[in-house]
């Protein structure tokens, strides 16, 4: 972040127009502000005015470029995005960079930690999921990758907004445009550095490879596989490389067995279609347009033939007490990636 250090707002203290009245949190690259302006209340995001990389500016960008869509109701709005100068403690004038966004609830994260064995019932996890799939369907159609998604980057609707049913995707400032103006796709480059989570990122983060709408997707499948079973291989494993070794033992180069006993440990317990899905994502190519209707409907399927109700939420009125899916046949995950 270089010398140039965050201030840190007060309840009270403006920021332009924005009165702040508490802070939401903080992270490595600046902090959240619950403000308000008139009766309007909403979330004021920092940055450091020095940034590397900017992330702020590429969030608003996605942002601008998402209004308006048919699938907007997946995105929050930006209020407004500006700069601003404030004192710190030691009474050094302090300029940084800010956007202005539109409240949600509850991220996945928090949400999942609401339940028991870290696990949705598999109406929500599987609803939910599909709602990402279509979030990132709008995304990538408008030439955009997210290039970090996980939990914590997404969130439902507010109960006073009657949006407790409703998946927002959040936090773009990862986000890489991947096509140009007149719809074709950028050249990969040589070498990527890595972006993302090291538990989701998928496996061309890993190998610094440059990221496609395949990655997105893999990054997805991951968070489906952690929230409907509880679980990922290394989802106890801190070390970024380690990591990126548990996914590559499933690439076609391995050993037929290394790559069974590799997909074996991240679906096996889960739904064949879940199988399916993690085949067609893996098989994917650079310039390939994923089937993200397809991915959603076999989802959907299931649900419907196991006579799986998707709502109520888990975090909803009623919700949680679906209880869990019929059983899986043994191996049945596993064998349809490989069938």
């Amino acid at each position: 972040m270089g010398e140039e250090q965050l201030v840190t707002l007060q309840p009270g203290q403006r920021c332009n127009k924005w009165t702040i009245t508490k802070k939401l949190g903080a992270g490595a690259f600046g902090a959240v502000y619950l403000c308000t302006h008139g009766n309007l209340t909403a979330a004021l995001k920092t940055e450091p005015l020095n940034a590397n990389p900017p992330l702020l500016a590429m969030e608003a960008q996605v942002l601008q470029d998402l209004h308006g869509i048919k699938e907007g109701k997946h995105f929050t709005k930006c209020h407004d995005i500006g700069r601003d100068t404030q004192m710190d403690p030691s009474g050094k004038s302090v300029t940084f960079n800010y956007i202005v966004m539109a409240l949600v609830g509850k991220s996945l994260d928090k949400l999942i930690e609401e339940r028991p064995g870290r696990r949705f019932t598999p109406g929500t996890a599987i609803g939910i999921s599909v709602q990402m799939v279509n979030a990132i369907r709008a995304l990538n159609e408008i030439g955009y990758l997210h290039r970090d998604l996980k939990p914590a980057n997404a969130a439902i609707g507010r109960a006073d907004e009657n949006e407790l049913d409703v998946l927002y995707l959040l936090d773009f400032g990862m986000a890489r445009k991947f096509k140009r103006e007149d719809g074709s796709l950028r050249r990969p480059r040589q070498a990527s550095n890595f972006r993302g989570s090291p538990r989701y990122a998928a496996i061309s983060a890993h190998i610094n490879r440059e990221y496609s709408r395949k990655d997105d997707l893999e990054s997805w499948f991951y968070m489906l596989v952690e929230i409907y079973r509880g679980s990922l291989p290394w989802g106890n494993v801190g070390d970024m490389n380690m990591i990126g070794e548990y996914k590559k033992k499933r690439l076609p180069s391995m050993d037929l067995e290394t790559r069974k006993a590799a997909v074996k440990s991240l679906i096996d317990g889960c739904p064949q279609e879940f199988g399916q899905v993690l085949k067609h994502i893996d098989s994917l190519k650079f310039y390939t347009r994923p089937d993200y209707k397809w991915i959603m409907k076999i989802l959907k399927d299931y649900l419907t033939n196991n006579r799986i109700p998707e709502r109520p939420y888990d975090w909803e009125q009623g919700g949680g007490g679906g209880g869990r899916a019929p059983p899986p046949p043994s191996g049945g995950a596993v064998d349809s990636f490989f069938r």
